[in-house]
């Protein structure tokens, strides 16, 4: 072996022996499957419950406005023949007025709905982070992982807290 190469295996075994010890600290891991989470948690469940009768009734108010515009063009149909040149145009142009009314509503809602959601999923992330956080600090974990992450494989069962955390939030939340 030459001097160089003894130079840079022997500091670097000593190195790998000396790190040994790092290794051999505790390390608590963590894992949160938030899928699991959102499934059953009371609290996550009440919030999807609101969203979802906030979309319902924005469904319900576009569906009124579709009706309304089919009667509408019912009527145009059913009238256009017996209307006189310049009342049929009046007629087309209500009725244009109302599609265009109706597309604005329908995209309206739709941006309202996604607004809605955006802000129920920032907040309850904001808050599951700081019961997940208080987990870890009180029981010495450290570090936890979401089950669903890229390159998670596999989870062996014992170090899934899920269930834990699911408590600790809907506690928070009551």
């Amino acid at each position: 072996m030459t001097g160089f190469a003894k130079g840079i295996i022997v500091p670097l075994t000593l190195l790998g022996l000396l790190a040994g010890p790092v290794w051999a600290a505790d390390i608590k891991v963590g894992v949160v499957d938030v899928n699991e989470f959102q499934e059953k948690s009371t609290t996550f469940q009440e919030i999807r419950g609101q969203l979802k009768t906030k979309f319902q009734a924005l469904q319900q108010k576009l569906e009124q406005e579709r009706q309304a515009l089919m009667k509408l063009e019912e009527d145009f149909r059913k009238q256009s023949m017996m209307l006189s040149l310049g009342a049929r145009d009046d007629k087309r142009n209500e009725l244009e007025k109302k599609r265009r009314y109706y597309k604005y509503l329908a995209e309206d809602l739709s941006e309202q709905m996604k607004d809605a959601e955006r802000d129920a999923t920032r907040r309850v992330l904001q808050e599951l982070e700081g019961v997940v956080e208080k987990i870890a600090e009180e029981a010495g974990f450290t570090l936890i992982l979401e089950r669903n992450s890229p390159g998670m494989i596999y989870v062996d069962d014992a170090i899934n807290i899920t269930d834990r955390v699911i408590q600790a939030y809907d506690r928070a939340n009551q």
